[in-house]
């Protein structure tokens, strides 16, 4: 079997500002026995699409049409070396190199007729718990961000609960009191500090004790600011503070660790077991969250939750792009002993689900996902709804 053409997709035509909308980029990889693959790069926020859709065009012509689908190890070898800034990388780089590697596990799984967490070592979670993002910042027909004062964050978190979901996650910094998105000073004012504070308590209130709360801070605190408010935060029983400093400085990171006793969690501008080495080994971190169009693939993200389990860590695979991404994140969730929960973003309007058969997205029954049978990651593209999406093909 080998690789005879390829498809990109993105929903991303031009470039875009980041925080405007979501565009997800897809892969699908054609061997020559009809069996087909896809993948997804992990650009369907922020600003940088457009590069990983080039980077990717360059890979598929030098190393992957005329490849062997089933040989995935060689494939990513030949990625991270042959293309030179692979030793390196970052994420241009890795979401291409992840991207085509799920396409390559999806081809394989459909080949063998199993699920790719099969091919994984089989099944370790039959029923995986996720967690609701992305439900305070939907924007309302005016315009307006549907979340910005404490009692807003608190009704429309006790609908996630109401429709099914015991755990969800929010960034009570990000949204300004006007509604605007707008990330904050590193050292945070007092009224920010005490309005963030606000809304969490309120969403505490509002659902109660037994839903998890998960405080997400996009890597925009200072070490201070972030250790303030971790303590702060603590009397509300958060599952975890998410990046509460960026990750480019591992030691501070640690320091906010140290010196408040909230579980933190960080990983994804973090790339392949390399990026995630010092996190480890530093135990700077609680939950290790690996983005699966980021990282290094299906491959990569096994290998950094088999080194997380050497120092007792927990993983969560971030997931904040399309349903091809959420797809290989529960290839791997399934197959983990060190799995605790998954991200999910069930409130999109734009049609992303829509944009494969059987979305996992709309099959989450009281915050659950059972885990399936079908070959390789489970889903396929729709077509129709894709085909206005083709930004090229290789072959």
């Amino acid at each position: 079997m080998k690789i005879v053409s390829a498809e990109v997709y993105c929903m991303c035509p031009e470039p875009r500002a980041a925080g405007e909308g979501w565009h997800p980029t897809f892969l699908r990889l054609h061997t020559d026995e009809g069996i087909n693959g896809l993948g997804e790069i992990g650009f369907a926020y922020g600003t940088g699409a457009q590069g990983g859709i080039g980077m990717l065009r360059d890979m598929l012509a030098a190393h992957v049409l005329g490849a062997d689908p089933m040989r995935i190890e060689t494939m990513w070898d030949r990625l991270f070396r042959r293309t030179f800034w692979g030793q390196g990388g970052g994420p241009v780089v890795y979401g291409a190199m992840s991207a085509i590697d799920m396409a390559l596990w999806d081809i394989k799984g459909q080949a063998l007729e199993a699920p790719v967490y099969e091919l994984l070592g089989g099944c370790t979670n039959d029923t995986i718990r996720v967690y609701a993002n992305g439900w305070y910042s939907v924007r309302g027909p005016e315009g307006r961000r549907s979340c910005n004062r404490p009692e807003e964050y608190a009704e429309a978190a006790q609908q996630v609960v109401a429709d099914g979901y015991d755990a969800l996650k929010f960034d009570p910094f990000a949204v300004t009191p006007d509604g605007r998105w707008l990330y904050t000073r590193r050292l945070l004012s007092r009224e920010l500090a005490d309005l963030a504070f606000g809304r969490v308590k309120a969403v505490r209130e509002a659902v109660g004790p037994e839903v998890d709360i998960l405080i997400e801070v996009h890597g925009n605190l200072g070490v201070r600011s972030a250790i303030e408010m971790g303590c702060r935060f603590v009397e509300l029983d958060p599952f975890f503070y998410e990046e509460p400093v960026d990750a480019l400085n591992v030691d501070a990171m640690k320091k906010v660790s140290e010196n408040m006793p909230l579980p933190i969690a960080a990983g994804e501008r973090l790339y392949t077991r390399y990026g995630f080495r010092q996190y480890i080994e530093k135990q700077a971190l609680d939950i290790l969250q690996p983005d699966m169009g980021l990282a290094g693939g299906i491959s990569e993200v096994k290998k950094i939750a088999t080194y997380a389990e050497v120092y007792n860590l927990h993983v969560q695979p971030h997931n904040c792009g399309g349903p091809i991404s959420t797809a290989a994140a529960m290839q791997l969730d399934a197959c983990i002993s060190n799995f605790c929960i998954q991200e999910l973003f069930p409130y999109h309007t734009d049609g992303t689900h829509e944009l494969v058969t059987e979305p996992i997205e709309k099959q989450i029954v009281g915050s659950r996902y059972q885990i399936g049978e079908k070959p390789g990651l489970g889903v396929e593209l729709d077509e129709e709804r894709c085909k206005p999406f083709l930004a090229y093909r290789v072959e």
